[in-house]
């Protein structure tokens, strides 16, 4: 993960915009998500909610919405990212990251901070808050350590984080100093219940060769390799727990490997020659090559959010979001999602989804997301970029969303993942919130996935509550016109015919 901002004003295509793109507004929270334009084929879609942590000039929030882009829960104003229902301890949760992000422009989207779990209640059940001891990368001193790029929650009740370490290394291999220094790329496992260490890695450590890196030196005009600004050679961005062993992926070396138990490479799968795979050949996903050191051809380049499935002692498949475009300046290639079916007895890798809208071909050079389907469909985060889609099983595309102006560099947003997600939730901590302005109620409750209408009561006073009328619910926040000027009113959220929340009784 890097800045958007840089990365937009270098591609040639765009027109900076000096319009700002929209945001919600309302009267009953202190949240301004953006608008969502949404457009749907008709084609079926996937169940479940989506959730993001758009962030722009205007907003900086966790948010879950639903498929017309109406609001269902906001966090507060927060630097967040990785927003994720899993399950712990047999019952579903959602969890986020939310922190501070590194000001040092060399490791540009690395961050500190803690993971915080909720329950389908939104009570936080526990608030993972790990610090490492690292040298601190940049200035600064931060009590939490996690690092933004990776939350994960595996079977045994653990917690998968990433971190940077400030190291010393030998930089001869790329050109640089023998005392130089890089953003050493680790990963730990956490007892979510104690928050103790169970297991950490170092890709220093590891003897994978700074050398390996497809990120040169002096990249983009920093000093990359200096104590001030260190060589983030390696740039870990997503952990999964795989059996007993751990799939990680480095962005900067286009390498996704898997560890042992232990923390010793197994295999690995790399984006120009395979790694241990043989790669497809004359596959139409193949692309000319825009980087100098490597072979003409390359299959994945700068890819994120890289995960296993269908995992057999023999086999697996390997789904990521190859952002394909990683320096500026180079030949812009077409981000794609790709998934590939990998023999771990013959290393033979089958290409089985290349997935990219033909008629709104995107270049991502960070961040971004695949999130394969119950129902055989695909939804893609497109990272810097405030645009998400929804893929059928045969690569027809189903939804796109987008949250931001695709064209402007002074105001565009960006989420670092996006999910589809089944979550099904009633908030245990808040009431219905409402508010009377001009004679106008308006009703919401934040987090609330099932609200199909609002039961008003109205009185004179606080002890005389009469029903006065159902109304259905429009979105987030719902609105009615009072009969009277001046009394009291009360509502009740229903879902079907059932209440599932009341509020309090409300002067006006």
């Amino acid at each position: 993960m890097y800045g958007l901002k840089p990365f937009l004003a270098a591609l040639p295509f765009f027109i900076a915009s000096t319009v700002a793109w929209p945001s919600q507004s309302f009267k009953t929270i202190n949240s301004t998500p953006p608008v969502f334009e949404i457009t749907k084929s008709g084609q079926p879609l996937a169940p479940g909610l989506i959730f993001l942590t758009p962030d722009s000039s205007t907003s900086e929030l966790a948010i879950i919405i639903d498929d017309d882009g109406n609001l269902i829960w906001s966090s507060p104003s927060v630097i967040s990212s990785n927003l994720f229902v899993q399950t712990l301890y047999s019952a579903p949760v959602m969890h986020y990251w939310n922190g501070t992000g590194s000001a040092n422009v060399a490791v540009e989207g690395h961050g500190y901070g803690h993971v915080q779990i909720l329950d389908t209640g939104y009570n936080q059940i526990f608030d993972i808050c790990p610090n490492f001891g690292l040298t601190i990368i940049g200035n600064g001193t931060f009590e939490c350590q996690a690092d933004l790029h990776e939350s994960y929650i595996t079977d045994e009740a653990t917690l998968l984080v990433t971190a940077y370490n400030l190291t010393q290394a030998n930089l001869r291999s790329v050109g640089g100093a023998v005392d130089g220094w890089v953003a050493d790329s680790l990963f730990y496992e956490i007892d979510i219940q104690t928050q103790e260490v169970l297991f950490s890695w170092s890709a220093l450590a590891s003897g994978i060769g700074i050398n390996s890196s497809k990120l040169a030196l002096n990249e983009s005009g920093t000093v990359s390799g200096t104590e001030e600004n260190p060589f983030d050679w390696f740039h870990i961005n997503s952990v999964q727990k795989v059996g007993t062993g751990y799939l990680i992926n480095g962005r900067n070396v286009w390498t996704s490997f898997m560890l042992s138990a232990a923390g010793d490479i197994q295999w690995q799968f790399e984006g120009s020659t395979g790694g241990d795979f043989h790669l497809p050949t004359g596959a139409n996903f193949l692309r000319p090559l825009s980087i100098e050191t490597c072979s003409d051809l390359v299959y994945k380049s700068w890819e994120h959010h890289v995960r296993a499935a269908n995992v057999t002692s023999n086999s697996l498949v390997l789904t990521m979001f190859d952002n394909a475009n990683g320096v500026t300046g180079q030949p812009l290639q077409t981000t794609r999602g790709l998934q590939f079916s990998l023999d771990l007895t013959s290393k033979v890798a089958t290409l089985l989804q290349n997935l990219f809208d033909p008629n709104e071909i995107l270049y991502v050079e960070t961040q971004g997301a695949f999130n394969s389907l119950p129902n055989g469909n695909t939804f893609m985060d497109y990272g810097q970029l405030p645009v998400m889609k929804e893929y059928g099983p045969d690569g027809d595309v189903r939804m796109t969303i987008q949250f931001g102006d695709v064209n402007s560099t002074e105001s565009s947003a960006e989420s670092y993942r996006a999910y589809r997600l089944e979550w099904d939730a009633v908030p245990m901590g808040t009431s219905p919130a409402l508010v009377v302005q001009n004679g106008i109620l308006y009703m919401s409750w934040n987090g609330a996935t099932n609200i199909t209408s609002w039961a008003i009561s109205t009185g004179s006073s606080a002890d005389t509550l009469y029903k006065w009328k159902n109304v259905t619910s429009t979105g987030f926040e719902t609105n009615a016109t009072l009969a009277n000027t001046t009394g009291f009113v009360h509502v009740d959220a229903m879902s079907g015919g059932q209440v599932i929340g009341s509020s309090s009784v409300l002067s006006f």
